[in-house]
């Protein structure tokens, strides 16, 4: 994504491609049978991409539901005006309880006390809360066993305000791996428990299980829901989901057709200073590097704190005028620099980018991560919110 015309007062800002965005929720919804929602998971502030605007975008690009992480949220998404259905993914506590009714959330439940708190307070207000129960198959972080999620589910069916909507599970390794059985033994469970409900005579509206690496390469996980999160915003889950997909798609009688994701943020930044650095001299703390000839250091005004992670010192480059300028020196809490000596027509406010294309050349999200020794979600999702999210075409 080429930076476009930005107010000059931005010291460094992302950039969302509200088409991008859009192409690649039009890409999973082509992977999906007619009656499977398409839930697009926006916590933790859209994986770094800014949760209002990546809201407002997702409702307008066919999402059916949103997927918040936090009751806090799911209330910064009503006060903006979402009226799309919100599903809370992480846990809950008691006292949080009545805001789910404020706000017409449905949440997963895998604690008693909780799911007391909703009897309670759905009784109390003679108002309907829709919940999803987790069943555990092998991730052992929220979820229920299944000798104890049945009872539970059939005291449920008797609650006058309490609706059964779902029942859910989470993979634990089918993005990590290309081989899959583990996770191919969590949906026979999930499948299990879903027929030993329905032998009880409780039947569950929507029963679902796959994130983006599911929702890509396995289509019988995707159920009644898929919750889509890293590949709505255009990137893969791993090297090892994008690697099955190829071998997928190279089977031509599975009719598999390879998604095209593209990457929604971009980050850049403007040259705030350029120094003239003696052969000899040292560039930063810990005087990491050493200048072996005279160079130009040009200063960005990004660090550690905004989310340029100090792991990226010495090891990352960033573009100015379409060309490489290699990090120099340790990364700061708020500033980091970068070597132009071989771009001589550098100059203060040029824009450099940090993620994302200039000219010919690009910095991707995984790249960064390889540098930084971690996964492309930690990347995105590190990105301060303190830097604005511009959504550009």
């Amino acid at each position: 994504m080429e930076s476009g015309p930005v107010d000059n007062s931005y010291s460094s800002w992302c950039e969302i491609s509200a088409s991008s965005l859009r192409t690649n929720l039009e890409q999973v919804r082509a992977h999906l049978a007619a009656n499977t929602l398409l839930g697009v998971v926006v916590k933790s502030n859209a994986y770094g991409h800014g949760i209002v605007a990546v809201s407002d975008l997702a409702s307008a690009s066919g999402a059916d539901w949103l997927i918040v992480n936090s009751i806090s949220e799911a209330v910064t998404l009503r006060d903006a005006g979402i009226t799309l259905p919100l599903y809370v993914c992480g846990p809950i506590l008691p006292a949080q309880v009545p805001q789910i009714l404020d706000i017409d959330a449905r949440v997963v439940v895998s604690d008693a006390e909780v799911l007391k708190a909703i009897i309670d307070a759905s009784e109390a207000a003679k108002q309907p809360v829709k919940i999803h129960l987790k069943l555990e198959t092998g991730t052992h972080r929220q979820g229920i066993p299944l000798s104890q999620l049945l009872p539970l589910a059939q005291r449920i069916a008797l609650l006058p305000y309490v609706e059964f909507e779902g029942l859910t599970t989470h993979y634990a390794d089918i993005e990590d791996t290309t081989e899959h059985e583990f996770a191919m033994g969590q949906l026979k469970q999930l499948q299990n428990a879903e027929a030993e409900l329905a032998s009880l005579g409780t039947s569950i509206p929507i029963v679902h299980s796959a994130n983006s690496a599911a929702t890509l390469i396995w289509p019988e996980t995707h159920g009644g829901l898929v919750r889509v999160g890293i590949a709505a915003y255009g990137l893969w889950p791993s090297r090892e989901t994008y690697a099955t997909a190829l071998q997928r798609a190279s089977e031509p009688t599975l009719g598999y057709v390879l998604p095209q994701l593209n990457p929604v943020l971009s980050w850049r930044t403007r040259i705030s200073h350029i120094n003239q650095v003696p052969a000899g001299d040292y560039v930063g703390y810990g005087r990491t590097f050493r200048a072996t000839y005279p160079m130009r250091m040009a200063v960005l005004p990004v660090g550690y704190f905004e989310g340029y992670r100090r792991a990226l010192s010495n090891a990352a480059h960033v573009l100015i005028h379409g060309v490489r300028a290699p990090v120099r020196g340790r990364i700061c809490m708020n500033m980091c620099m970068v070597d132009v000596t071989h771009i001589p027509d550098a100059k203060v406010n040029d824009v450099a980018t940090l993620v994302g294309s200039q000219g010919d050349e690009a910095v991707s999200i995984e790249q960064l991560a390889e540098w930084a020794g971690t996964i492309n979600y930690e990347m995105v999702t590190a990105i301060h919110s303190d830097q604005p999210r511009l959504v550009v075409q």
